[in-house]
């Protein structure tokens, strides 16, 4: 019995101990600890030989993990070609050289704001990304870095840019457009960093408004490009926002009046015994509305070298109105030799120039390119 206790006991003690001593091992021991690029995570004193500059990714290119969200658009401007846009770019990327020990620093994550953020920024590697199509200085008023404990960075900027864009204005004012945003790295190519959209971070806010455009969609990929300034390709991330013009203001202030001061001179049609110079006048009135319609439509786009939806509109009806001249002449000849004939002519324009006018019309808005 007393050898039997003493077994008991001595099984106990070394229990205890075999528990303190698990206790007591390093984490790595157990369950090591692992960085976001799926290496052991270790947390020896970094050698101050170690260039946080360089790219993390040594045996091939590192992917940036990039969206946007667009908080505005203004000052949408096709005469200019461009836009002003404000948003938050979210970045992330994998650097094992930032991993640390999350019980060691009481956080599993550390976060950077403004000043700090800054210099974090400029201590470590970034892709160095610039919009590529930028026409003014980039305005960053504010940002955030946060590095996780397995060595992931991300970063949120809230930016304001303005930005080119190109105007396809063939269906003006009934015209959707493509605004877009670019950025690449201005110093790693394909090889060394690759522009990855995240999904999940693009979007736009819906709590906004632009008086004469609607925000229809946003969408990003990556495109592979060629730049002068190096003989590899590099990568591009590319935020596509799709917007349509609210055509209201047009519609109804300036191509309803203009069909209805054609549809007016058509009253020389009635004016069977009128003299050439009183149809003419009625003519001509409307031809000079047109003239100054087609000034006021102008002011609001660039000098583009093909017709607008709204151009060829104001075309056909220059056009009817001039040919409405060309049949009161007729008209006043046929009036002193053959009153019948004046008046068969007139009323078969009453038919023919509505009839010709709406069908032209239809044909460009229904066959104008999308």
């Amino acid at each position: 019995m007393f050898v039997l206790s003493r077994l008991s006991g001595f099984l106990s003690l070394a229990s205890i101990v075999v528990i303190y001593g698990l206790a007591a091992l390093p984490a790595s021991a157990a369950a090591a600890p692992v960085t976001c690029s799926g290496e052991p995570l270790s947390i020896a004193p970094r050698s101050s030989e170690v260039d946080l500059k360089t790219p993390p990714n040594s045996n091939g290119p590192t992917e940036v993990r990039a969206g946007l969200f667009v908080d505005e658009l203004r000052d949408i401007d096709p005469v200019q070609s461009s836009y002003q846009f404000r948003g938050i770019v979210t970045v992330s990327w994998c650097d094992p050289r930032h991993a640390f020990d999350a019980r060691v620093e009481g956080v599993e994550e550390k976060v950077f704001y403004g000043p700090e953020a800054a210099a974090q920024i400029e201590r470590g590697w970034t892709a160095r990304g610039f919009p590529v199509n930028q026409v003014d200085d980039l305005k960053i008023t504010e940002r955030v870095i946060r590095i996780r404990s397995d060595g992931m960075v991300s970063g949120d900027l809230n930016i304001s840019v303005q930005l080119s864009a190109n105007f396809d204005l063939r269906r003006f004012p009934f015209d959707s457009q493509q605004l877009t945003l670019e950025i690449e790295s201005f110093t790693w190519n394909a090889e060394q960093v690759v522009m990855v959209a995240d999904a999940s971070k693009t979007g736009f806010s819906e709590d906004f408004e632009i008086p004469e455009w609607t925000i229809t969609g946003v969408r990003a990929h990556e495109e592979r490009v060629d730049v002068i300034r190096s003989a590899e390709p590099f990568s591009r991330f590319v935020l596509t926002i799709d917007i349509e013009r609210k055509s209201g203001f047009y519609l109804w202030k300036v191509m309803l009046p203009l069909l209805i001061i054609v549809a007016l001179s058509w009253s020389i049609f009635w004016m069977v015994d009128e003299k050439f110079g009183i149809r003419v006048r009625t003519s001509a009135t409307g031809i000079l509305t047109i003239v100054a319609f087609q000034f006021v439509a102008s002011q609001n786009l660039p000098r583009v070298g093909y017709l607008t939806l709204i151009d060829k509109v104001m075309v056909i009806s220059f056009l009817l109105l001039g040919v409405t001249v060309l049949e009161s002449y007729v008209v006043s000849r046929y009036q002193a030799s053959n009153i019948d004939r004046a008046h068969s002519i007139d009323r078969a324009a009453r038919w023919f120039f509505p009839l010709t006018y709406a069908s032209l019309i239809a044909i460009v808005v229904l066959g104008a390119p999308g």
